[in-house]
């Protein structure tokens, strides 16, 4: 395999299906951890999965360990970083809402919150 997975987070909620957001999809490097973002849906409690949807494409950087948040809800889904698995880079932070809507968190917070950047 020429893609090294890291799982994800893995949602269980009542009466839906089961989901996975994780590092699925290729990234831009081959041999590190982490790739691009999808959102997997089961509707048969993990027997068979469909990507719903690539959450990330064409990133500069890997990315990896998507956490679902304590308490996670409709906006605030999941959590991750991204980096570069090759060299030292800069990392960011990105969350993403229950339907697969990616935000990055800016490098500076200006005071005690900071306006997050929707990823397209």
């Amino acid at each position: 395999s020429t893609h090294n997975y890291d799982v994800g987070a893995l949602y269980v909620e009542w009466g839906g299906p089961w989901r996975i957001i994780g590092p699925t999809e290729p990234g831009p490097q081959k041999w590190g951890t982490g790739g691009e973002i999808a959102l997997w849906e089961s509707p048969d409690d993990g027997k068979t999965w469909k990507k719903i949807k690539q959450m990330t494409q064409g990133s500069p950087r890997n990315h990896s360990y998507v956490r679902r948040p304590v308490g996670a809800r409709a906006e605030f889904y999941g959590i991750w970083a991204d980096g570069n698995a090759d060299e030292f880079s800069e990392s960011f932070l990105y969350y993403c809402n229950r339907d697969g809507e990616v935000f990055r968190l800016p490098a500076v917070m200006d005071g005690a919150t900071g306006k997050a950047e929707r990823v397209k």
